[in-house]
């Protein structure tokens, strides 16, 4: 059996597999105060729902916000930096660039840590990896004794200056600390961030240091539980990159784990796209909390590049190959409030979990999206949700009472206006993933996930004159059903510092590609994967001369073996003039890093939809979306065999979310389970 379990602000879900195809789905809340709680507590539940003990489970696959909860509620360790002397304020000039142009208030991100846990040593790298000044190694244990001993510090972080090119030093100081001081993590910017930008490189190499006790404390937690409860394998933690890894490779790169659970989403949905043969989708998962979109061109999710909002994490360069997921806090937990110049607004505060949306009954005192979409009829409420939670729409309907008095407006006439804000500012996130890209919206179907998805894809859809939604199986707990299907991948980096294409060899090329293939086989033998196996794609970061910043360019090595390095040349060009609408073909064109995804694919899951009710309507349900008011047919989506079509208006039931079909749409169950949706010419 194959089990995933992903864990969310509000819900942690969980997929099974079984050696026959067979999925089950589990659902329950959060528990924020330790989320391993709820993952173990599922995993039981659902082995126990199945009749079997943990041994029968072959693979356990994990997605979780610890790394970015320590890391936006600034509850990391004690974390001290070591840096060449003269250096010690790189942290803290930052970049002059504004994230909010416009902000006459504006404010830089605070760092991790202050001025004064900034340590120098007496050393110097050049830039092309020669020895400037040696490293004084006397003074650094001098150091590293003060910080451990006299500072009692928790984390190191070592960065020092270039450091990608040559690591001795670096390596030098990190043996000091693990020989001296072997409880002390130790984070070398070398091993987490190996490309240039001072910056850049140091503020990862922080965040990796300031996180990675706690990350490596829960993944230690979670490991000895999931073994009480039976399974004697090694767990697969997902990484930010749409991989997973071992746990012992996760806790040693804390860094790549910051979109952890919304990775997952992304790769299941570019499963989903390369199934269904619709490989240019935008997906969104829409959860209790927040929303998260990714482009998908080709069935390959883009990733983040530098010199753009979405390569920071609280406002902080993390400088690792993530998933390029723009999040936003609209979520079913979102909650409607009035701002101080008088105009509603949803989000982004979150009632989150505990107490949740006011029609959970549990506390909760606010109007949220949850409540707005229960009173539209969007939510059944004769049906539970995971954990016991019975709907009330007398408690939304108290919740709406203030905004509604301010207002003047009756209950429902509150819920159109929420759910339609809610939908404005989803559609920003998606402008900001296709059209700030370079990419038509129109051109690609909708994939809506999450607890929420299906509920807002439609009238989404509209408002980004998009004419097909794509809604995955099991849309609410698609994230572990990312897991489920998750590769192990690993992301590797060579930067040499800008080498000009006119002066780069076919044989200089060659090199370096093969050092990052044979890194790649040496790793993958080492946690005992058939290297073999390896799906191995890689990409070079060109820019022209001049530029600020550089642009990923996939590239076939055998294209440049046979064609030359004018091959990687053109590919760049022609990537330029898509993103920015020109390009500069006669200009001096220069390669910064050359990289590598390696990646073991694991075994497919051949899943395919139920049929085990009937085809007919099972009733019907008023709804009030707005400017879509009426009756929606209601079908249950595990009666519906492939190939089965209907239309609109309609509403598809299932277990973990339902989706709404509006007058002029067309809806048909496609390969895998998918439920296409079509818009009317």
């Amino acid at each position: 059996m194959i089990v995933g379990i992903e864990v969310g602000g509000t819900f942690t879900d969980l997929v099974m597999v079984d050696e026959s195809g067979q999925l089950s789905v589990h659902k329950l809340p959060s528990t924020p105060s330790d989320p391993s709680v709820a993952a173990v507590d599922g995993l039981r539940e659902i082995l126990e729902t199945a009749g079997v003990t943990g041994s029968a489970v072959a693979e356990l696959l994990h997605g979780s916000t610890i790394a970015a909860n320590a890391l936006i509620q600034r509850r990391g360790a004690r974390t001290a930096l070591i840096t060449t002397r003269g250096f010690r304020d790189v942290l803290f000039i930052q970049r002059q660039d504004k994230t909010v142009v416009y902000d006459m208030f504006y404010q830089k991100a605070e760092p991790l840590i202050t001025r004064d846990a900034v340590h120098e040593v007496t050393e110097r790298m050049g830039a092309k990896g020669d020895v400037v000044t040696p490293l004084e190694a006397r003074e650094a244990e001098a150091l590293v004794d003060e910080l451990v001993g006299g500072q009692e510090v928790e984390s190191v972080a070592v960065c020092l200056l270039h450091a990608y090119a040559n690591p001795s030093h670096e390596q030098m100081i990190g043996d000091i600390i693990k020989r001296k001081y072997p409880n002390v993590r130790v984070s070398l910017s070398s091993e987490v961030a190996p490309e240039h930008r001072e910056y850049e490189r140091t503020s990862t190499a922080v965040i990796d240091a300031y996180i990675g006790p706690a990350v490596e404390q829960y993944l230690t937690k979670f490991g000895d539980s999931v073994r009480d409860v039976g399974f004697a394998g090694t767990p697969l933690i997902m990484q930010s990159n749409g991989g997973a890894v071992p746990i012992e490779t996760a806790r040693r790169l804390t860094a790549n784990m910051f979109v952890s659970g919304p990775a997952a989403a992304v790769t299941a949905a570019s499963e989903v796209a390369r199934a269904t043969g619709i490989s240019d989708v935008i997906s969104i998962d829409v959860g209790g909390t927040s929303c998260d979109v990714c482009l998908i061109t080709d069935g390959m999710p883009q990733t983040t590049v530098k010199g753009t909002a979405e390569f920071s994490v609280d406002g902080l360069p993390l400088n690792v190959v993530m998933t390029d997921i723009v999040t936003i806090g609209a979520g079913g937990g979102s909650i409607a409030h009035i701002d101080a110049g008088g105009m509603l607004q949803v989000g982004p505060q979150s009632a989150g979990a505990d107490p949740g949306p006011a029609c959970y009954d549990h506390g909760g005192e606010f109007f949220t999206l949850t409540d707005a979409m229960l009173l539209l009829g969007l939510l059944d409420p004769d049906t539970s949700l995971p954990g016991g939670i019975n709907l009330q729409a007398s408690a939304s309907e108290k919740a709406a009472a203030d905004l509604c008095s301010r207002l003047d407006l009756d209950p429902l006439a509150l819920a159109e206006r929420v759910y339609r804000i809610a939908i404005v500012n989803m559609a920003q996130a998606l402008r900001r993933v296709s059209v700030k890209r370079g990419y038509d919206p129109r051109q690609f179907a909708l994939l809506p996930c999450g607890g929420a998805g299906a509920l807002i894809a439609g009238p989404l859809a509209v408002e980004m004159g998009m004419d097909q939604i794509l809604v995955p199986p099991h849309p609410g707990i698609f994230s572990a059903y990312g897991l489920a299907v998750a590769d192990v991948r690993i992301d590797y980096v060579r930067a040499d510092g800008a080498v000009r294409t006119d002066t780069l060899t076919v044989d200089g090329f060659k090199e370096r590609i093969e050092d990052l293939r044979g890194r790649a086989v040496s790793e993958f033998a080492a946690l005992g994967y058939d290297a073999d196996a390896l799906t191995l794609s890689f990409a070079v970061d060109v820019r022209y001369v001049g530029q600020g910043y550089e642009l990923r360019v996939p590239i076939d090595p055998d294209s440049v073996m046979q064609g030359g390095v004018d091959v990687l040349v053109e590919k760049f060009h022609d990537l330029h003039e898509q993103q920015y609408n020109h390009a500069f073909r006669k200009s001096r064109v220069e390669a910064i890093s050359f990289r590598l995804t390696a990646e073991h694919p694991r075994p497919a899951l051949t899943h395919e939809a139920s049929a085990s009710g009937g085809t007919d309507s099972t009733g019907s349900r008023d709804i009030a979306l707005p400017g879509l008011t009426g009756s929606y047919a209601i079908y249950q989506r595990d009666g519906l065999p492939e190939g089965f079509a209907g239309s609109g208006p309609a509403i598809i039931v299932e277990t973990t979310t339902s989706t709404p079909v509006p007058p002029g749409w067309r809806f048909e169950v496609v390969a895998n389970g998918a439920v296409k949706l079509s818009r009317d010419s």
